[in-house]
């Protein structure tokens, strides 16, 4: 038992050599976490990993995917993004069951607004903020880029299987071919919307009109170009949250004039999702540099 326990540490060891992202040895007995409430929701929340620094430090928010239905845990990932240097906040936000849209937008940025209000507390620079999103967190992260002038809230935007239009989802999981990923996309968008997407449905009598909270859901409606955040846009050949929908936003942006070289959709081999893209190192060392140009 011994021997295969001491087998086991030494792969463990020759495994995390490899990795291109080095962590000091010091940083994770440093490393410093806690969790704050940045609203009165119980989902309302941000756990804060960090190392303290006498520089002020770059910081990663990261906005969790699960459909807008369910939490999905990025500890590990946090704890590494800050061993590596930057003031990482794992941030829940208010699901769809809680609250439809577009509270959840809202809840993105007011967690983006507590960060830069607290940056002191986290050896943090309020002006070197960038979001890393994964599928429903994804649809997040291209929502704050895009809603208003995104370019002065956040340096820039990673958006891993982001689902930049729930709409081309719902449509995506509304056929006799879809997969069960696809119908799980489409009803809970459904929800998160609390009506169908039907163009006529423009009534406000009862609740907002439908038509407008579809249309609103989707980033690119939104997409104004050079006022809007940076994005480096990540999905897998196989991804049940496909391409495309980056490619429609990054496409809407550069119409509407941002650089090229601000906005870019990146397609690896395979079927990973969201942070599954993310055990692929060069996928990382992709967006680790992308992230360091970034906030500089």
């Amino acid at each position: 038992m011994r021997c295969a326990l001491r087998n086991l540490i030494c792969c463990i060891a020759l495994v995390l050599g490899s990795l291109a992202l080095q962590v000091p040895e010091t940083h994770a007995a440093a490393r410093q976490e806690s969790t704050h409430s940045y609203g009165s929701h119980v989902r309302q929340k941000l756990t804060a990993h960090w190392n303290a620094s006498t520089t002020p430090q770059p910081a990663i928010v990261v906005l969790h995917g699960g459909y807008w239905y369910q939490d999905s845990g990025w500890t590990t990932w946090s704890r590494t993004f800050a061993d590596a240097g930057y003031a990482t906040f794992d941030v829940d936000y208010r699901l769809n069951f809680d609250a439809p849209w577009p509270a959840q937008r809202s809840d993105a940025i007011s967690a983006i607004t507590w960060i830069k209000a607290h940056a002191a507390e986290f050896d943090l620079d309020p002006d070197r903020v960038v979001i890393l999103g994964s599928s429903a967190g994804g649809h997040l992260a291209t929502a704050v880029a895009t809603y208003g002038a995104g370019g002065d809230r956040v340096r820039g935007v990673v958006g891993l299987s982001p689902v930049a239009s729930p709409y081309r989802a719902w449509n995506d999981g509304n056929s006799d071919l879809s997969s069960d990923k696809e119908r799980k996309v489409r009803d809970n968008a459904t929800l998160l919307a609390r009506c169908f997407p039907d163009p006529t449905d423009v009534d406000t009598s009862l609740h907002a009109s439908c038509w407008d909270t579809w249309k609103d859901m989707v980033a690119k409606n939104r997409a104004s170009g050079p006022d809007d955040a940076p994005m480096y846009l990540v999905h897998s050949e196989l991804d049940f949250v496909p391409a495309a929908h980056s490619l429609d936003l990054e496409a809407t942006e550069e119409a509407k004039g941002m650089p090229d070289t601000d906005i870019s959709t990146t397609v690896v081999p395979g079927d990973a999702h969201g942070g599954a893209l993310l055990d692929d190192q060069p996928t990382v060392d992709r967006i680790l540099d992308w992230i360091r140009t970034r906030t500089l």
